[in-house]
């Protein structure tokens, strides 16, 4: 119920630690409160009995030996700072007073509040509006009829107390530092370990499948947990690259077994002049063709992640490739109600493989094409992030949601945004993550902040024509 006081942004570290010194100190002060109470009211009897003893004892001396004893008695105690004694008269007449100027300006009644018999005494609290402390007087009735007055201040009790306080406020302190050594345990072995976990479960999610949970300083249960989790996820990488070599395997075996069922419907088609025979043989070609082009790309992208897939490279304008694609994409766009803009103007070599990287950025222009609705706008650009020229495909569709980002350039994945009439199998991002890893450069996306998205692909700076480059 507390933690709905705190922001939900609020870490939970902050969380605990406010908590924590919330309840230490309420629990100080209710203590320390608790104690100042106890504290002045023993301080209040112990004051009241310093004053009736006091007074009993100035009446022996006055019956014994008359004033003279009383100034001697009274000076010898040290009385000057906060104690004071007075002889009044029957009718209320002076007739002797010792007053510090502690205890100067309190206001002394001048006849007892009620009768008096001899040897009894009663006590009367005195405030002052000009002071804090309060005067208790006591009052007894002498032998000879006057009135003997005895008054105390609170003044050193009050400072007793506020140093009292004092140092109770401080073992408080002292006493919430220590507290807080639980806090510091519990934010290194278990809040920090947390988030770290959390942090490797989202770079999971986001398709980052190399990575592991770490917890060297979390508790004992979170250490086990994390060997637990990391032993499925080790299990799961294992099933993952056992299929994809079954994959790459069946792809590679099925090549040749395709490619003899093709040439015998091209056989079956030169030697049959039925038209209906000729039909199912030409759809069988499709076919065949649909499926090879299939394993083609599959055995692809596995050489271009390992870096072995065989690269014809050349010297080649980047802009005079994009330009191309751009007017063999021109008709599709305006068949889709897309605007198709090309943002290519200044020639620039670099050396690739033409073939390769044609197919990489028109599997993105497919996907843009695809992808933006009607009246959109898809452009196509050639950048330079410091030396490296960077090809950029942009459009004006949904955009990725960002737990896609890096999921979506792994094999069969495909986008949210995805749908039956975007078909495909998703390998086309694979295939261009693994051009590019061939050609030692890397391939991303982003969202872009009015709408849609941006692909890219970035080539390393290895210019082989740098002052062509330069004119």
């Amino acid at each position: 119920m507390l933690s709905k006081i705190f922001p939900e942004k609020l870490p939970s570290t902050w969380r605990l630690g406010i908590l924590q010194l919330l309840l230490v100190v309420s629990t100080v002060a209710l203590c320390i409160m608790q104690a100042s109470w106890v504290m002045r009211r023993n301080l209040n009897g112990i004051a009241r009995a310093v004053v009736l003893d006091d007074l009993g004892e100035y009446a022996v001396f006055y019956d014994r030996h008359g004033l003279a004893e009383i100034t001697q008695v009274f000076a010898a105690g040290k009385h000057e700072e906060d104690q004071a004694v007075r002889i009044t008269a029957p009718d209320g007449r002076l007739i002797f007073e010792r007053i510090p100027p502690a205890v100067a300006g309190y206001v002394w009644p001048t006849a007892a509040p009620e009768p008096l018999s001899p040897h009894k005494s009663i006590l009367i609290t005195v405030q002052d509006s000009q002071r804090e402390n309060s005067l208790l007087i006591g009052c007894r009735l002498l032998h000879d009829g006057n009135l003997l007055w005895f008054g105390r201040t609170d003044a050193e009790d009050a400072a007793g107390i506020a140093r009292i306080r004092e140092k109770l406020w401080l073992a408080g302190l002292a006493s919430t530092l220590v507290m807080l050594l639980p806090l510091m345990w519990f934010t290194r072995h278990v809040v920090r370990p947390v988030q770290a976990m959390v942090s490797r479960a989202q770079a999971l999610a986001e398709g980052r499948t190399d990575d592991r949970m770490v917890a060297p300083t979390a508790m004992p249960e979170l250490q086990s947990f994390a060997v637990a989790y990391n032993h499925g996820l080790d299990r799961i990488a294992s099933l993952t690259t056992e299929f994809q070599d079954a994959n790459d395997m069946l792809a590679h075996e099925l090549r040749t077994p395709l490619a003899r069922i093709r040439g015998n419907l091209e056989s079956f088609l030169d030697d049959h002049d039925q038209p209906s025979a000729q039909e199912a043989a030409a759809r069988g070609i499709d076919e065949i063709d649909r499926a090879a082009e299939l394993i083609q790309t599959i055995l692809t992208i596995r050489a271009g992640e390992h870096k072995a897939l065989k690269l014809h490279q050349e010297e080649c304008d980047l802009t005079a490739i994009l330009r191309r694609l751009c007017d063999l994409y021109q008709p599709a766009a305006e068949e889709r109600g897309l605007h198709l803009l090309c943002d290519a103007a200044t020639p620039h070599y670099a050396l690739v493989d033409r073939h390769r990287i044609s197919q990489a950025v028109a599997n993105l222009m497919d996907n843009a094409l695809a992808y933006t609705p009607r009246g959109g706008t898809v452009k196509l650009t050639l950048e330079m992030r410091g030396k490296n020229p960077r090809i950029v495909v942009r459009d004006t569709g949904p955009g990725i949601r960002p737990h896609e980002r890096e999921r979506i350039w792994s094999r069969h994945a495909r986008g949210a945004a995805a749908s039956a009439a975007t078909p495909g199998m998703g390998l086309g991002l694979s295939l261009v993550r693994a051009i590019a890893n061939a050609h030692d450069g890397t391939a991303g996306c982003e969202n872009l902040e009015e709408s849609g998205a941006e692909f890219w692909i970035e080539l390393p700076e290895g210019d082989p024509l740098r002052s062509a480059n330069a004119v």
